[in-house]
């Protein structure tokens, strides 16, 4: 489903009059995402920066963008994205129901005046007295009852009000779930054309020239890139840290014992431990798992996590 995706949305750009040169100029995207895009690999980059472009590129070539992420997210699953809805349907049947049973009023109205003439005639003398006697006036002690049957009625009122908040929040409001706000798709298609990277203060990079001091038991890693890509690091197993790298950019970080790592565009990366070039085979456009510790480097199958070893 997402070939079908994509080959829509390269038709779409065709039919639009734009080349993908045109379109990255336009959108500031890098044209090999752009192509990624329409050979159907979302894989290159994180969810988020794709959603981002995904709707950058839908917005240029004059497509309703909220729809082409519904139309993305439906055929991540496998599925065609659905236009018309099951509740759009029930809301247009339950319009018809509506429409019937006016009808039926309109008729029911339309009775003869014979049947109208037949109804029975309630004299004032058959009709039912109220046992209130309106003309009577109220005295101070009925008004005094009455006040203090509303003051009553109104603290039993409040009473259960609190009696139930009381309960929901003891009861059925214990939710330990951490809510994350994700990052608006604006602003991450802002941070991409901007093309920032986060240095750290706290982290020492090792270099020949200088006189930094390395012991024998710290691991100095270098991502070095010649391209946009973006890392992942799990450092000893118990802490991560995560950043963009711009071309014929670096960054580097530390750790005791060992490096697991995800790297995004793996082609365009070069590493160095301690120094020393590392033999590291990314492709270009895909992603890569690798654990790195003075012993070597080992490709992983599956993404890492803290606490795995």
């Amino acid at each position: 489903m997402l070939n079908k995706f994509a080959d829509e949305l390269k038709k779409k750009r065709e039919e639009s009059g734009l080349t993908l040169q045109q379109l990255a100029t336009k959108t500031r995207i890098d044209l090999k995402f752009l192509e990624a895009i329409e050979q159907g690999n979302f894989a290159f980059l994180p969810e988020l920066y794709v959603k981002a472009f995904v709707k950058q590129f839908a917005k240029t070539i004059g497509l309703d963008e909220n729809i082409i992420l519904k139309k993305y997210e439906a055929a991540k699953e496998g599925k065609e994205y659905d236009l018309n809805p099951p509740d759009t349907k029930q809301e247009k049947e339950s319009s018809k129901d509506i429409e019937e049973k006016t009808n039926e009023q309109e008729a029911e109205k339309s009775v003869t005046p014979e049947v109208e003439k037949q109804k029975p005639v309630v004299t004032p003398v058959q009709q039912i007295k109220s046992y209130v006697d309106e003309t009577k006036p109220k005295t101070i002690e009925d008004e005094s009852k009455a006040n203090k049957q509303l003051m009553i009625f109104g603290l039993g009122g409040v009473g259960l009000i609190i009696v139930f908040a009381l309960v929901y929040f003891l009861f059925f409001n214990q939710n330990n779930k951490i809510i994350v706000e994700e990052i608006p798709i604006d602003e991450a298609i802002e941070e991409s054309n901007q093309r920032y990277i986060e240095e750290r203060a706290d982290i020492q990079v090792p270099d020949d020239s200088a006189s930094v001091h390395i012991s024998s038991d710290s691991l100095y890693l270098t991502f070095y890139s010649k391209d946009t890509s973006w890392i992942f690091v799990v450092l000893d197993n118990n802490r991560t840290q995560e950043f963009t790298l711009t071309p014929n950019s670096k960054m580097s970080v530390a750790a005791a014992n060992n490096f697991k790592a995800i790297v995004g565009n793996s082609g365009a990366v070069t590493l160095q431990l301690n120094n020393k070039n590392v033999d590291f085979a990314g492709k270009s456009g895909s992603v890569k798992y690798f654990k790195l510790d003075k012993a070597g480097l080992v490709y992983l199958n599956s993404p890492p996590k803290i606490d795995q070893e």
